[in-house]
């Protein structure tokens, strides 16, 4: 199971969003309120949904029936297709000017994804028991004001060439509020849940029938306690309302030709439109079994982040665990002392250029025909106004590596200008005498290789606190490496 798959079960679980309480009386439905809900789901589902469509009012209530096949046409550019599925809603209009869409009727979804070489489909299944959500959309803001729901179980299918996974998560909560100040926006979304399940197996034979030698891998994990968190700051609801809406509106690449400028407007604005993404996923406790035996991890922990900063755009990422246990018999003895028990390392990059980069596209973009909508050599100058506009600068946060005889800390700064990198990096190692004996434990061959490496670290390294050794490495616009003031080379960079 992959982060970035977690996050869109959930945050489909939240689009879909325990009953919110109601604090102000619902309107009594009339044909109007029937008409403004039909063209909603007409704007932001695609025209083509309009046919499947049914509202009915129903005293204060008004129960929405749609087809979730009815999608297809919008999606059709992602490759993905849903199956036949009713869903229904009841949405009632409160006087104080929201609406309120709670969950009526949840069939299992499917579908199918065709990746763009059209080689092999993966099925999607999702399944939900005792699924309750109610969301809560404002008219003043143009967003979601608040929305909270939950599920006893969800189950995540899927199967594709020589695969088989089912994901199943157990007592998920869901809540998101939407709050504004002075930059904006700023929606957060919390997502607990009690435990997870996955099971996967891998035939590689089947997903290469070449590959005859190939044996099954079968994967098991249970996971306990855990949250995706998600923050969407300091945005401005107009632009992504209104982006959605265009691309909702033209399914096929004839019609982004058709609409060429308004489809340049519309991304010029939402690249305008500075904001921050972050999302985190923590998962208290991990149990995976493998043929070795059971592998132990405690306070698993991986975020990402994203800026929307048009020519100073950039992106985030960081990844730890507090404890890992492996199975005796994994790996020969004599690496024990050297195999991590911890870690937590993350990075941040900015300078992304992403407003340039869109620019140069939409300057040289031919959407007419099926053929590439750019040549090689346009294609070159979008990635230059990417990453060469400006300066990118890599910011290594304070990390660590820790093991039975290893303790690695590090962090730094490089800036890369037109390709060129300058900058520093300080490593340091608390207990550099004990891992150098453990290097030392992993036989003569390694230690033929490893020893004369370890001699000149050493040599290198200067005085810390505690014992430990500290190498500054630094890389500078003539090129020549350091370490610690003194000069090795130039670098082939």
């Amino acid at each position: 199971m992959t982060f970035s798959k977690q996050a869109r079960l959930c945050a489909w679980l939240g689009a879909t969003a325990l009953a919110y309480p109601a604090l102000a009386a619902d309107r009594p439905a009339d044909p109007a309120g029937a008409r403004a809900i039909a063209d909603f789901i007409a704007d932001y589902a695609g025209k083509a949904t309009a046919p499947s469509v049914k509202v009915v009012s129903e005293g204060s209530s008004y129960l929405v029936t749609l087809d979730l096949g009815a999608l297809n046409a919008t999606l059709k550019p992602t490759g993905f297709t849903y199956d036949a599925a009713e869903l229904k809603f009841r949405v009632f209009q409160q006087d104080d000017g929201q609406w309120r869409i709670e969950t009526a009727s949840t069939p299992p979804i499917s579908g199918r994804m065709t990746p763009p070489n059209g080689q092999g489909t993966l099925e999607v299944r999702v399944e939900t028991e005792k699924l309750e959500q109610t969301t809560l959309l404002d008219p003043k803001l143009g967003w979601i004001a608040s929305s909270r729901g939950g599920a006893d179980k969800v189950s995540l299918i899927e199967h594709g060439t020589g695969f088989d996974e089912v994901l199943d998560f157990a007592k998920l909560r869901f809540a998101a509020t939407t709050k504004s100040d002075a930059q904006g926006l700023t929606t957060t979304v919390s997502e607990p849940m009690e435990s997870l399940n996955l099971v996967m197996d891998i035939d590689r034979k089947g997903a290469d029938p070449a590959n005859a030698a190939a044996k099954p891998v079968h994967v098991s994990a249970k996971g306990e306690g855990g949250a995706v968190d998600i923050a969407l700051k300091g945005f401005q609801p107009g632009p992504l309302a209104e982006g959605w809406r265009f691309f909702a509106a033209h399914p096929e690449r004839a019609d982004y030709a058709r609409d060429f400028a308004a489809f340049r407007t519309t991304v010029d604005a939402l690249l305008a439109d500075a904001f921050t993404v972050d999302e985190s996923f923590r998962l208290d406790k991990l149990h995976i079994v493998t043929e070795s035996g059971p592998v132990e991890i405690e306070g698993a922990a991986f975020g990402a982040g994203a800026v929307n900063g048009g020519a100073d755009s950039g992106f985030s990422e960081h990844i730890a665990a507090k404890s890992i246990k492996l199975p005796d018999g994994m790996l020969p003895g004599v690496y024990a002392p050297l195999v991590p028990t911890s870690f937590d390392i993350g990075f941040k990059a900015s300078g992304f250029d992403l407003a340039g980069a869109a620019q140069e596209w939409f300057a040289n973009a031919h959407l007419e025909g099926d053929g590439p909508p750019l040549t090689k050599e346009q294609q070159d100058k979008v990635t230059a106004r990417l990453v060469r506009s400006k300066p990118i600068v890599v910011d290594i946060l304070p990390s660590h590596i820790v093991g039975p005889s290893l303790n690695l800390a590090f962090e730094g700064r490089v800036t890369i200008d037109n390709t060129q990198p300058v900058g520093s990096i300080t490593i340091q190692a608390p207990n550099f005498d004990q891992m150098a004996q453990a290097i030392h434990g992993l036989g003569p061959k390694a230690e033929q290789q490893l020893v004369p490496v370890i001699a000149m670290a050493k040599g290198l390294g200067k005085p810390g606190p505690d014992g430990a050794l500290i190498w500054v490495c630094d890389l500078g616009r003539d090129k020549v490496m350091k370490i610690n003031g003194l000069p090795l080379g130039k670098s082939p960079f």
